[in-house]
C-alpha cells in the first residue's frame, strides 16, 4: 500500500503534523504502508531519522512521483499548483484540497473542518476566522480525525536526532563548559512570522533576570535570521548571563541545540513544535493565535496573555504585551520538581520486607513515595507495618486479577506522577537506585530506564552459574545498545518511566515488554541506569527454571499485536539470543566446569524457545494475566 502526505510549510505545521505518518502506519498496518512525503528543502532534514516514513522527496522533485500509483494521497497544502498536482496523480482516494471539475480549488469532506478555517475556505475570510475562533480541538485531533484514526492521544510529533546532531549538541555543551545536572532553559520568544507572536525586548529582558535570579539557570536564547538584532539588543541590556546558539542555525543545528534544553520557553512558532518533538519541558507564549488549536502532550504549560484581542490573528495585535511574567516564573518552579512514586507489586510474598526496607533507605536528594500493591492479606499486613513507621509509604489492595491488571489500575488512579519507578516484592534494590534512575531523566529525551538485575547467588553451582551468564549477557546488550542510542528491552525486576495517564498494558504481554515500545515510538530514548541493580533470587531447579523462562519468553510472543516489531525488531528472540551468545559462551567461562555448564544452558536455551514455538504457534496457548509463583525463586 503506498500512501502520500503533501504537506509543506509552515516549518512549525510540518513538525507538527509528521505524527499522522505513524498513525497511518498503525491504521493499515496489515497492509505493510510504505509512506512518501513531499516537503520543501528546509523540511526535509527533519526526517532523516524518521522511521515511519518510507520516502521523503522534495517539492522540486515531485514530478517524479506522477508514475507512482498511491491507494491514498493527502494534500494539507492550500496552493493552487498541489491542488494540481495531487489530482494529476494516480490515487485511488484523494483527501484534502484538489481540483474540482471546474478547475477550482476545493477540498475533500473528510478535511472540511481543517480547511473551513483556512485561506481556501468556501465561507470566506471573515467566516473563517469566527470558525478558528470557535474551535475547541487541537491540530492533533482535526488531523487524526482527517485520516479516520480515534486513538489518537498514542501519537506525537516524532524528531529523532541523527549521531551527527548528538554530536553538534554535545560540542555545544563542552564548549560552554554546561552539565545535564544543570537547569538549562531556552528562550525563543521571537517571531519571523506576520503574526506579532514575539515577547516585547524589554519583557524578554526581565523574564532571562527573573530565571537567573530565582533558579541559577544557564539560559540558551535562540532565535532565526529575522532576530538577529533582537537577540543582540537583548544580550546587550541584560544584567544575567546569556549564552548566543546564534540566527544563523539550520533545521539540522537548530534541533540539536534545543536538545540540550531541560525546559524551553518559546512564543508560537516552529521552536515550540521542535522542543515538544523533541520531549522537552515546554511553555508556550499565546497571544493572537489559537491556543485551543495547540496540543501540549503532556510536556507543558500554555500562557495565555490577559488580552481581549486573542486568536484574533490580526497583524497589528498587541496581545503579547499582556503576557504575565509572574506566571511564566510560577510555572517553571512547578514543572521542574520531580514527583517520583516508587511501586512494589508483590503476590503471597512473606519475604517483602527486604523490598520495602530497600525502597525506604534509599540515598537520594529527590522526595519519593512508596507504594505498596498485592492482593493477598498477609502480604498487606506486612506492608501496614512498614506504613506506621514511613509517612511516604502507600497501600494499595489488587483485586487479585494479575499483575498487568494491578498495574493497569496504579497507572490510571495514582496522581499524576512524573516518574514511576517499578519493582517486585521478591527482590531488592541497591540504595543508590532512585537516584541513578532519576538522574537518567534529567534527560528530557530519555522516556524509559532500565536497572540492572543482579543475581544473590554466585557461580558456584549450576543455575548460580547460569543466573550469572544471562544476566551477565543482558546487562551487555543494554550497555552497548543504550551507548549507541539504540532501543533497548527493561528489566521487569527494576525500571522506571515517565508519567503518563494514557498507558494501558494489554493483559497477554508482559510490562516490561511493551512499555519501552510505547515510548520509543513516540521518539524517547531508552536508558540504562547500570549502577543502579536489583538483587534476584534465582531458582534451583530444572522444572522452576523452564517454567520461569517459558512464562518470561511467552509474554514477548504477543508484543507484535500492540508495536511495531517491523520499525522496531524485537530483542529478545530466538534469532538474537543465538547471535549474541556465541561470543559469550567463547568468553565467559572460565572452568572446565564453566564451559560444560554453558553447553548445557545453549541445550536449556535452545528447549526452551521450542516450547515457546509450540505453545504459541502450534497450539496457539495464549499468555494470562495471573499471578503467578516460582518457589525456589523465593
Amino acid at each position: 500500500m503506498n500512501i502520500l502526505i503533501i504537506k509543506i510549510g509552515a516549518l512549525g505545521d510540518v513538525v507538527r503534523t509528521s505524527f499522522i505518518a505513524q498513525a497511518l502506519k498503525d491504521k493499515y498496518k496489515d497492509k505493510n504502508p510504505k509512506i512518501f512525503w513531499i516537503t520543501n528543502n528546509k523540511a526535509a532534514s527533519l526526517f532523516i531519522n524518521n522511521p515511519y516514513i518510507y520516502k521523503v522527496i522534495q517539492e522540486k522533485n515531485k514530478k517524479y512521483l506522477i508514475k507512482e500509483k498511491f491507494d491514498l494521497a493527502i494534500n494539507l497544502e492550500e496552493d493552487l499548483e498541489n491542488a494540481k498536482f495531487v489530482s494529476s496523480l494516480k490515487s485511488k482516494k484523494i483527501m484534502g484540497a484538489f481540483l474540482n471539475i471546474n478547475g477550482k480549488i476545493d477540498y475533500t469532506t473528510e478535511t472540511k473542518e481543517w480547511f473551513d478555517t483556512s485561506l481556501i475556505s468556501k465561507y470566506g475570510k471573515e467566516k473563517a476566522d469566527i470558525l478558528k475562533k470557535k474551535n475547541t480541538k487541537t491540530h492533533r485531533q482535526i488531523m487524526s480525525e482527517i485520516i479516520g484514526v480515534k486513538d489518537y492521544t498514542k501519537y506525537e510529533p516524532f524528531l529523532r536526532l541523527t549521531a551527527d546532531q548528538r554530536k553538534i549538541a554535545k560540542d555545544f555543551i563542552r564548549r560552554y563548559n554546561l552539565s545535564r545536572t544543570d537547569l538549562i532553559v531556552g528562550i525563543n520568544t521571537g517571531s519571523g512570522e506576520r503574526w506579532p507572536k514575539d515577547l516585547p525586548i524589554e519583557m524578554t529582558v526581565k523574564l532571562i533576570e527573573d530565571i537567573y535570579n530565582k533558579f541559577k539557570a544557564k539560559i540558551l536564547l535562540f532565535g532565526g535570521p529575522e532576530e538577529t538584532n533582537r537577540n543582540l539588543e537583548i544580550i546587550k541590556l541584560t544584567k544575567a548571563p546569556v549564552i548566543s546558539t546564534g540566527c544563523g542555525n539550520d533545521l539540522v543545528e537548530f534541533p540539536a541545540l534545543t536538545s540540550i534544553c531541560n525546559l524551553f520557553i518559546t512564543s508560537d512558532t516552529l521552536g515550540l513544535h521542535v522542543a515538544l518533538a523533541l520531549k522537552r519541558k515546554t511553555i508556550v507564549l499565546i497571544g493572537p493565535t489559537s491556543n485551543k488549536e495547540i496540543d501540549m502532550y503532556g510536556l507543558g504549560e500554555k500562557i495565555i496573555a490577559k488580552s481581549d484581542c486573542l486568536c484574533c490573528y490580526k497583524n497589528n495585535c498587541k496581545s503579547m504585551k499582556k503576557i504575565s511574567l509572574k506566571e511564566i516564573i510560577q510555572k517553571i518552579e512547578k514543572m521542574i520538581k520531580y514527583r517520583i512514586a516508587l511501586i512494589i507489586t508483590a503476590f503471597k510474598e512473606p519475604n517483602i520486607s527486604k523490598a520495602i526496607e530497600s525502597a525506604m533507605n534509599q540515598k537520594t536528594k529527590y522526595d519519593y513515595e512508596i507504594l505498596i500493591s498485592a492482593p493477598d492479606e498477609d502480604t498487606l499486613k506486612i506492608a501496614r507495618e512498614y506504613l506506621k513507621k514511613d509517612k511516604r509509604i502507600k497501600i494499595f489492595k489488587d483485586p487479585g486479577k494479575g499483575k498487568m491488571h494491578a498495574l493497569n489500575l496504579i497507572i490510571k488512579n495514582i496522581k499524576k506522577e512524573d516518574i514511576l519507578i517499578l519493582t517486585d516484592g521478591d527482590v531488592y534494590i541497591s540504595d543508590n537506585s532512585v537516584e541513578e534512575i532519576t538522574n537518567l531523566f534529567l534527560d528530557p529525551e530519555i522516556g524509559c530506564v532500565t536497572g540492572r538485575p543482579t543475581p544473590i547467588e554466585n557461580k558456584k553451582t549450576k543455575y548460580g552459574y547460569w543466573a550469572n551468564f544471562l544476566f551477565e549477557a543482558a546487562n551487555k546488550l543494554r550497555k552497548d545498545g543504550f551507548e549507541k542510542d539504540n532501543f533497548i528491552e527493561c528489566s521487569g525486576y527494576l525500571f522506571a518511566f515517565r508519567g503518563d495517564s494514557n498507558i494501558k498494558i494489554p493483559l497477554d504481554t508482559a510490562e516490561d515488554t511493551i512499555i519501552p515500545y510505547y515510548f520509543w515510538e513516540k521518539g524517547y530514548k531508552i536508558g540504562y541506569a547500570e549502577n543502579a541493580k536489583v538483587y534476584v533470587k534465582n531458582v534451583n531447579n530444572w522444572k522452576d527454571w523452564i517454567k520461569q523462562k517459558v512464562r518470561t519468553a511467552k509474554a514477548h510472543e504477543t508484543l507484535g499485536k500492540y508495536a511495531d516489531t517491523k520499525t522496531t525488531p524485537r530483542v529478545k528472540s530466538f534469532k538474537n539470543e543465538a547471535l549474541e551468545g556465541i561470543i559469550l559462551m567463547i568468553t565467559y567461562p572460565n572452568t572446565l566446569k564453566e564451559t560444560f555448564w554453558t553447553i548445557e544452558l545453549a541445550f536449556a536455551r535452545f528447549y526452551m524457545w521450542l516450547k515457546v514455538f509450540y505453545n504459541t504457534r502450534i497450539k496457539k496457548f495464549k499468555k494470562v494475566d495471573n499471578w503467578e509463583r516460582i518457589e525456589s525463586a523465593r
